[in-house]
């Protein structure tokens, strides 16, 4: 009868006992979710480390562990004591232990001191990024950047499993299920691009340097997506050091900090006039000779000029010619095409801490500030809201939202989620668009502020911009700080990439282009090819060599020019050199006038490409040909 009743009459009570005394519910952690570039290359990533705890009712001799304690982890004996005398069930020890303490505090075998692992940030790239990738706190809680701005999908909750224990409350694992690990979640893939980050960061120094500059900030946006490939800050910042780090390091300056952008502003006055159909395209302005009173303020130019064109007054940056073109727009219309472009207002990314700028309300300027903010003085912006106002003239027009992060994923690869989706606004007419893109275009060739911006081989869409700095226990000017900055896109016909570079404070030269175009030239100049986009060669020439062969006689007006006279021979040759033998590719020299032998298995030039060149097969000889158009 005893059996019946305790195995059929009260089974679930004695079962639930049992589960009560082998079961056991755990916490298995689900460490932070990795950081990636758009390529997959790791910004951060969650790192095992050790860390002490005590329980403090298995604490038998405090005074004793206290003193071992004190000679690994070099801390006061006292203070130990008195943290492990607490007789609390918890009690942090030391955090995030290196291996060499660790392993000294296993061998010691301290009864009531025990190991854990938790999961600490680490940044592969140390400052590369660090402000727009920002810090985790000692919890792991996302604090700064991208980590705060998506903690809720990198940081997740533990996972909860089920398990077996004995008597001793010592966890068991049967033979059949493997005890679980710890794992990741999500992982978030970014839009940044590592190689063109390091790209902005080193010329980001090299320009504070050689412009004994106090700062500097530097935005790339995809021009077709609005996606950020990159956003360097100097002075730089390191997330692996942040709790020695002064808040001011940790700013993103390039969405928080304002500045005056000075001349660069001009791309959006005269836009506003096109577009609302206050000027005409060919419509040329006094410039008054670089003196021009209005009220009881005089306004110069740098060189002084007479009439100019709208596209003159971009490329030559013309003060006097701007405040007059904003006259004619008048104060409300501009108010409303600055507002349009996306001044004044979050451009919306997905990071913390953006700035929204400052435009004042229009009905409360003066002529002067009016034609102030023709220039780009008397109002604020971001150095992202610059670059999306201008990736709006490289868009044809439209305005996109910015973003870093591109996707999450599983920790298998697999895409779970991509971001962005944000409607595009139109904020000029394509047409609109299109001629200030020329007028851009024109700032940086020959005569322009911009030239130093181009680099070989790809068109550039810019504008300078050098704004004296509003000194704040004056309320005036300052005649020794400014702000030099360039921006724009390229390649100009066909916009890839959308750039801003912004110096403060340069002390050898205080022009946009001369202190902030070279860093946008160095850039372009290696990033566009590692995007796919290569250089451009400049229209062929006919060489020394082509002129020779063809001077003797001129072709008849009737009959056709021979090939080597064309000032595209070596396209009109190259296809029929594939394959062709050594011999015919002589001939082929000859025909452009360059003096060639055989020699052993090629044939050795004799002028025009450095003599004494070999060339062993067809394929060499077609590099030459090339150089020599």
């Amino acid at each position: 009868m005893k059996a019946f009743q305790l195995q059929v009459l009260e089974h679930s009570v004695w079962a639930e006992r049992a589960d009560a005394q082998t079961r056991t519910t755990l916490d298995i952690p689900v460490y932070r979710g990795s950081l990636m570039d758009r390529s997959g290359r790791l910004l951060a990533v969650s790192v095992g480390q050790p860390s002490l705890f005590a329980d403090g009712m298995h604490v038998t001799d405090p005074k004793g562990t206290a003193e071992k304690l004190a000679s690994i982890l070099s801390e006061p004996v006292q203070e130990l004591e008195g943290r492990l005398r607490t007789r609390k069930r918890f009690i942090w020890i030391r955090r995030n232990l290196s291996d060499a303490q660790a392993l000294e505090c296993r061998r010691a075998r301290l009864p009531g001191v025990y190991l854990t692992t938790e999961y600490r940030r680490f940044y592969p790239l140390g400052d590369s990024a660090g402000q727009v990738l920002g810090f985790t706190g000692e919890d792991g809680a996302g604090l700064e950047g991208v980590e705060r701005a998506y903690d809720g999908l990198l940081r997740q909750a533990v996972r909860k499993v089920g398990g077996f224990r004995d008597g001793g409350r010592h966890r068991m694992w049967l033979d059949t299920v493997p005890p679980p690990v710890a794992e990741e979640r999500y992982g978030l893939k970014l839009t940044l691009d590592a190689r063109i980050q390091s790209l902005c960061e080193r010329h980001l120094e090299e320009a504070v340097r050689e412009q004994e500059a106090s700062a500097a900030e530097m935005v790339v946006l995809d021009a077709r997506s609005f996606e950020v490939v990159a956003m360097a800050n100097w002075p730089p910042f390191d997330p692996n050091r942040y709790a020695s780090s002064s808040p001011g390091e940790w700013r993103n300056r390039a969405i928080a900090d304002l500045f005056e952008p000075g001349s660069a502003f001009k791309v959006f006055l005269v836009a506003a006039a096109l577009d609302a159909g206050r000027v005409r395209g060919n419509e040329r302005i006094f410039c008054e000779n670089g003196d021009f009173r209005l009220a009881r303020h005089t306004i110069h130019d740098v060189h002084p000029h007479g009439w100019l064109t709208l596209s003159e007054v971009l490329k030559y940056s013309s003060n006097i010619g701007a405040a007059k073109l904003a006259m004619e727009v008048g104060s409300e219309t501009y108010h409303r095409y600055i507002r349009e472009f996306g001044f004044g207002s979050r451009t919306g990314i997905d990071l913390p801490g953006e700035g929204a700028g400052l435009v004042r309300s229009w009905d409360a300027w003066r002529p002067v500030d009016l034609a102030s903010c023709a220039f780009g003085q008397s109002l604020a912006v971001t150095t992202l809201q610059l670059t999306c106002a201008v990736g709006a003239i490289a868009n044809g027009g439209l305005m996109g939202v910015p973003r870093v992060a591109g996707e999450a994923v599983a920790p298998d690869g697999r895409t779970l989620k991509r971001f962005g989706g944000h409607p595009w606004r139109r904020v000029v007419t394509r047409e609109t668009a299109e001629r200030i893109r020329e007028m851009m275009q024109a700032v940086t060739e020959q005569g322009g502020t911009g030239t130093q911006a181009v680099p070989a081989g790809y068109p550039v869409a810019g504008k300078t911009g050098t704004a004296q700095v509003l000194d704040p226990e004056t309320g005036t000017y300052s005649n020794e700080r400014y702000t030099a900055v360039f921006t724009g896109f390229v390649p100009a016909d066909d916009p890839r990439i959308v750039m801003t570079v912004v110096v403060h404070d340069p002390r050898k030269s205080i022009y946009g282009g001369v202190a902030a175009a070279p860093v946008f030239r160095k850039v372009a100049a290696s990033a566009l090819p590692h995007l796919g986009v290569l250089p451009r060669r400049d229209p062929p020439s006919p060489t020394a060599a082509v002129r020779r062969a063809a001077a003797p006689t001129a072709p008849a007006a009737t009959s056709s020019p021979p090939a080597y006279a064309s000032r595209n021979a070596s396209e009109a040759l190259l296809p029929n050199l594939c394959g062709r033998t050594l011999k015919s590719a002589l001939k082929e020299l000859s025909a452009l006038g360059v003096t060639a032998r055989f020699q052993g298995s090629g044939l050795v030039v004799e002028q025009d490409p450095p003599a004494g060149t070999v060339l062993r097969d067809a394929s060499e000889v077609r590099l030459v040909l090339e150089d020599l158009s």
